[in-house]
C-alpha cells in the first residue's frame, strides 16, 4: 500500500514536473517575443495603421486633422521650427517629404520628434498648402543642405567634368529637389511615440528566468540554491563584459548642439587594432565590432571624403602650436581624451558625420546608436596631439588610393593617428613607426600626414608610387607636397600659399593669430567643420565650429583626468 502511493506520489511529481517545463517553455517564448517586439514592434504596428495618402490629396482635405505614423527621417532645412519629413517607401524611389511646421509643438514635443530618428512616430497635425513664396523658401533652403555636398562631387578631378556638364548636373540635381517635395505642410500639434526599447531587457530577463526554472525542473535542481548564483551570475557577468562600455558612455558630454566630449575607457586596444592587418574601413570595423562587441554585426557605414589644412608654428613665448582645418559639411563633433594603460596619455578630434551621426544625419548622436559609434571614434580620430608634445593630422588627397606590399604588417592610415598618438613620442618616432607597416588608404583615394612634434620638427608623409616619401614642410592641404612627377596632385588651390605666406612674413604667432591663419583659410562654401589650435607644450586645445571663430572652445587634459 506505501509503495503504490508512493508510486502514485512520483507519478503526480512527474506530472507537475512535466507542466512546470511545458509553462517555463512558454515564458521563454513570451521572453523571445518581447525581444523581437523591441526591435521591431514599432514596424510590425505601422503596417496595420491607415499612411497619410499623400499622393492624393484633394482640395476638400485641407484644413482637416491629420493622424499618421511616419518613420522620422528628415532634411534638417534652415528654417525655424520646419523641416522636411520624408514618407513613402524608403527602399524605393516611390517616396516624397513634406513640410512640418513645428512652431505649436512644446520644446519638450520637438526634442522628442528629433530624437527619434529612424524610429516609428505618431504625429497629428493640420494639413494646409504651402503658397508659392514659402514653397521656394523650402526649395532653396533644400538647395543649400546639400549644396556643400553637390559642390564637393562635381569639383572633384577625378571626375574632370566640364563647366558645362557641372551645370547641367546642378540643374539636374536641384530639378530633383524640388520634385520631391509636396507644395503641402502640416503643422503639427502633437507628436507621440512609444518607446519600444525597454522590451529588450525585458525580454532578455524573462526568458533568463524562465531558462533557470526550466533547468532547475528539468534537472531536479533546489531553486533555492540555484536562483542566488544564477542571479548573482545574470549580474557580474553583464558588469564585466560592459563595463568600460558603460563608463565610456557615462563619460558623454554634451557641450553644445555640434560639440561633444568623450573619455575613453573601452576603445583601448591599439596594440590589438595595429595587430588587426586591416587594409579597409570594414576590415576595421569588423575587428571593432569582433574586440569590443563579442562580434556583433556591424551596424554603421563610413564615408571618408573631406578636405582640411594643416600647419606647425612657434607662439612669443616659444610654445609649439599645431593648427588644423577639418573641411566637411556641418554635422557633430567629439573631442576624446584617451589614456590606455603602457600609452602616452593624448586629445584628438573626431568626426561623426562619416558615420552617418548628426543633427542632421539619420542617426541622431544622443541616441543608443549615436553613443555607440562615438564609443568607437578614438580608433577613428583625424587629428590629435599626445603628452609628449607630437601633434598628427590627416588631410585627403584625391589620387588613387595607396595599398603597400613589401612583406610588412597591414595598416589602414587612418589607425595610423592612434598609432602615434598612444606610441610615438617624436617625429623621428612616427616616421619609424610609420615605416614598419604597408600602409593601406582605401576609400578610393590617398591621404597624407602631417606631423610635428616640441623640438620645431614638421613632416609630410606621402605615399607614392608605394613608397614613403617625407618631406621636411611647415604646412599643407589636399594636394602633394613631395618635389617630383607628383607634387601639387590632389586638390590644388591658393590654400597653401595663403598659409605659406602668413608664416614668410611672420613665423611667430600667438595662439589667436594661428587660428586667425586657419579663418583665412576656411572653406570657401562654409564646410570648416572644426578649426583648431593644439598647444603641443602646454597640451591644451582651442577649437572653434562652422567658421564661428567668435566663439572658441578651449580645453584641457587636466579636465579629463
Amino acid at each position: 500500500m506505501g509503495e503504490r502511493i508512493r508510486v502514485t506520489g512520483e507519478g503526480c511529481l512527474r506530472k507537475r514536473n512535466k507542466k512546470a517545463i511545458i509553462v517555463t517553455a512558454i515564458i521563454m517564448l513570451i521572453g523571445i517575443l518581447l525581444v523581437l517586439a523591441g526591435f521591431f514592434g514599432g514596424w510590425f504596428i505601422s503596417l496595420f495603421s491607415k499612411d497619410f495618402d499623400y499622393k492624393n490629396i484633394q482640395p476638400d482635405d485641407l484644413g482637416k486633422s491629420v493622424r499618421t505614423d511616419i518613420f522620422v527621417y528628415y532634411d534638417d532645412i534652415d528654417i525655424e521650427n520646419k523641416t522636411l519629413q520624408f514618407l513613402g517607401d524608403m527602399n524605393s524611389e516611390d517616396y516624397m517629404f513634406i513640410l512640418l511646421d513645428l512652431s505649436a509643438l512644446s520644446e519638450e514635443d520637438k526634442a522628442l520628434y528629433y530624437s527619434r530618428t529612424a524610429t516609428y512616430m505618431t504625429i497629428q497635425g493640420t494639413l494646409r498648402a504651402v503658397d508659392d513664396a514659402e514653397y521656394q523658401e523650402t526649395i532653396e533652403s533644400r538647395y543649400m543642405l546639400y549644396e556643400d555636398l553637390l559642390y564637393e562631387k562635381l569639383n572633384d578631378p577625378e571626375n574632370n567634368y566640364s563647366e558645362e556638364e557641372k551645370a547641367e548636373k546642378m540643374e539636374t540635381y536641384h530639378q530633383y529637389l524640388s520634385d520631391s517635395v509636396i507644395p503641402y505642410c502640416i503643422e503639427l500639434e502633437s507628436v507621440s511615440g512609444f518607446d519600444w526599447t525597454p522590451f529588450i531587457p525585458a525580454g532578455v530577463i524573462v526568458f533568463l528566468l524562465a531558462l533557470i526554472f526550466e533547468i532547475c525542473f528539468v534537472f531536479k535542481l533546489k531553486k533555492r540554491i540555484v536562483l542566488p548564483i544564477v542571479f548573482g551570475l545574470m549580474i557580474v557577468i553583464p558588469a564585466v563584459m560592459f563595463f568600460d562600455h558603460v563608463r565610456t558612455i557615462l563619460s558623454i558630454n554634451k557641450v553644445s548642439d555640434d560639440l561633444y566630449t568623450m573619455k575613453n575607457y573601452e576603445c583601448t586596444d591599439t596594440a590589438g587594432m595595429l595587430n588587426s592587418n586591416a587594409t579597409d574601413i570594414n576590415g576595421l570595423m569588423d575587428w571593432i565590432m569582433a574586440d569590443h562587441f563579442y562580434g556583433m554585426p556591424n551596424p554603421i557605414d563610413a564615408d571618408f571624403d573631406f578636405g582640411c589644412s594643416t600647419f606647425a608654428a612657434v607662439t612669443p613665448e616659444g610654445d609649439h602650436v599645431f593648427g588644423r582645418n577639418f573641411d566637411f559639411p556641418e554635422t557633430d563633433t567629439l573631442l576624446i581624451y584617451s589614456h590606455p594603460d603602457g600609452a602616452y596619455e593624448s586629445i584628438g578630434m573626431a568626426d561623426l558625420g562619416v558615420f552617418g551621426v548628426g543633427h542632421t544625419y539619420p542617426i541622431s548622436p544622443d541616441s543608443p546608436l549615436g553613443e555607440i559609434v562615438m564609443m568607437i571614434s578614438p580608433y577613428i580620430v583625424v587629428d590629435g596631439m599626445n603628452e609628449m608634445g607630437v601633434g598628427v593630422g590627416i588631410l585627403q588627397l584625391n589620387v588613387e588610393e595607396t595599398h603597400q606590399d613589401n612583406g610588412k604588417p597591414d595598416l589602414l592610415v587612418f589607425c595610423a593617428i592612434r598609432g602615434i598618438l598612444d606610441n610615438c613620442a617624436s617625429v623621428d618616432e612616427s616616421l619609424t613607426f610609420l615605416d614598419s607597416y604597408d600602409i593601406h588608404s582605401d576609400t578610393e583615394c590617398d591621404y597624407h600626414l602631417f606631423i610635428t612634434d616640441t623640438s620645431g620638427r614638421y613632416v609630410v608623409v606621402e605615399w607614392l608610387d608605394g613608397e614613403m616619401v617625407v618631406t621636411e614642410r611647415p604646412s599643407c592641404t589636399n594636394s602633394i607636397v613631395a618635389p617630383g612627377e607628383f607634387y601639387d596632385m590632389g586638390y590644388p588651390d591658393g590654400r597653401l600659399g595663403t598659409i605659406d605666406a602668413c608664416l614668410e612674413e611672420d613665423p611667430v604667432v600667438t595662439e589667436q593669430e594661428a587660428m586667425g591663419i586657419l579663418e583665412l583659410v576656411q572653406n570657401e562654401d562654409g564646410m570648416t567643420e572644426w578649426s583648431c589650435v593644439y598647444n603641443l607644450d602646454d597640451f591644451t586645445v582651442t577649437v572653434c565650429l562652422d567658421g564661428d571663430y567668435a566663439n572658441p572652445y578651449t580645453f584641457s587634459a587636466e579636465e579629463f583626468r
